[in-house]
């Protein structure tokens, strides 16, 4: 009986023991819709389908967007707002978030604003003399261990902005290439590109084309390094696929912000059309 008992003892202790190390079951899986805007560890996606809420709501028109907010776990925290005419319903839900309160929260708000400085942008909820933060992006260089980028771009990639190596290269297209050591954004020039990358979600991955079928064509290559990371993409202006739309509008906000530096002000003009 005494053996009998040690056995019985052990079985409930190992038991016990394997309750106790069990790992959750993951949280209740969530298929982004094509319009959600998602928000997951410094990537954005559909951001613009926000702003078009607000812009509605400006206009007093009826309008619904959904937040996906990711957590480090990878579990889905949903935020939707639906605005009727009048008030914009707000619910806001945890349930799939394995490590949270697990609730849904439910508010009537007055308004929504954006907000947009240097190196932040977050949109807020006025509910009842209370403000709720619906998205908050940080773009500011100076807050990362490392931000540097390479784009090559025009015909032939003659063009570049290198600003690891400090060096900037202009095709004059006709023969000449000016090229400028020694180059460097402002910290607010540079706070604008990496915004630009932030909206573009320049960390997910992207499925681009090299192929053109046009003579001359222009074609890009973009490497960016961010902290301890590195990503690279490249493709012409014959890649009308979404990603290749979005990385291509990415590309000329940089290249606005390019034209507006001092520097490259100073440069003598290109002879040709294809920059």
């Amino acid at each position: 009986m005494k053996y009998i008992g040690v056995l019985l003892f052990s079985a409930i202790l190992i038991a016990g023991c394997s309750k106790a190390n069990s790992v959750d079951p993951p949280a209740d899986k969530y298929d982004p819709k094509p319009k959600d805007v998602i928000h997951s560890h410094g990537s954005m996606e559909h951001l613009e389908e926000l702003d078009r809420f607000i812009e509605q709501f400006n206009k007093q028109k009826r309008a619904k967007v959904r937040i996906v907010q990711y957590t480090i776990e990878g579990d889905p925290i949903m935020t939707d707002l639906d605005y009727d005419g009048e008030i914009i319903h707000y619910l806001h839900d945890t349930t799939r978030d394995q490590y949270g309160s697990g609730s849904l929260t439910e508010k009537n708000c007055e308004n929504i604003t954006k907000t947009e400085t240097n190196t932040e942008t977050y949109y807020n909820l006025s509910c009842s003399g209370t403000q709720e933060e619906i998205i908050y992006i940080e773009h500011d260089t100076s807050a990362q261990d490392r931000f540097e980028f390479h784009l090559k771009y025009g015909v032939g990639k003659r063009n570049e902005i290198n600003t690891k190596d400090q060096q900037l290269i202009k095709d004059l297209q006709n023969g000449e290439m000016v090229t400028v050591s020694d180059f460097q954004f402002s910290e607010e020039e540079l706070n604008r590109i990496y915004k630009a990358m932030i909206l573009a979600n320049y960390l997910h991955e992207r499925n681009l084309s090299n192929a053109c079928n046009q003579k001359p064509y222009e074609s890009y290559e973009l490497t960016v390094w961010i902290n301890g990371g590195e990503r690279h993409f490249e493709w012409t202006e014959c890649d009308q696929s979404p990603d290749g739309q979005k990385v291509s509008a990415m590309k000329n906000q940089i290249l606005e912000i390019l034209k507006e530096n001092e520097l490259y002000k100073a440069l003598p003009s290109s002879k040709g059309h294809n920059e």
